[in-house]
């Protein structure tokens, strides 16, 4: 962008809001926000953290309807950031030093010890919620770094989701 500042909306995902994934996203967009983060509430001792398993059902329900409805229109910082690294491009956010144990992950290079969430036990405590939503999300991932190789567009995508719905 250039001229102007975007403005990103950040919400803080708790116990609470992430029971209702596509409601909160649905909500999110329909108050015009065009630019989300979301950040995992993780703090110790704090009953309104979230796990791991939460994280991930939140990100792929959100995933699920960004995919189907809005490429190309909302931006959602973990989703960009991801389809970057897909198409060959350094990590846009900072990245911490590896643990031992994140050396063999097989998402390493999509998640490269990218957030300062708590660790428990030498990881992330998200660890297992970013591989479930990382592993869900790579065959989309892949459509959309494929149809920008040849210089379209990943909007596409959401039309090739149709018409293969419409065929099963």
């Amino acid at each position: 962008m250039t001229g102007c500042q975007a403005k990103v909306l950040v919400t803080l995902i708790n116990r609470q809001n992430c029971c209702q994934p596509e409601r909160l996203y649905r909500d999110l967009r329909s108050q015009g926000s065009r630019q989300l983060q979301f950040i995992p509430l993780q703090a110790r001792d704090n009953p309104a953290s979230i796990t791991d398993q939460q994280w991930a059902a939140f990100l792929t329900a959100v995933f699920d309807v960004w995919v189907r409805e809005d490429i190309g229109r909302i931006s959602v910082q973990l989703f960009d950031s991801a389809l970057e690294i897909w198409r060959g491009n350094p990590p846009p956010i900072c990245a911490f030093p590896l643990p031992d144990e994140c050396q063999a992950c097989p998402v390493r290079y999509l998640c490269n010890s990218d957030t300062p969430q708590p660790w428990v036990e030498g990881k992330n405590a998200l660890c297992a919620g970013y591989q479930a939503f990382f592993r869900h999300s790579a065959p989309h991932m892949r459509v959309m770094r494929d149809l920008m190789r040849y210089r379209r567009s990943p909007v596409e995508l959401m039309a090739l989701m149709r018409q293969s719905q419409r065929v099963n």
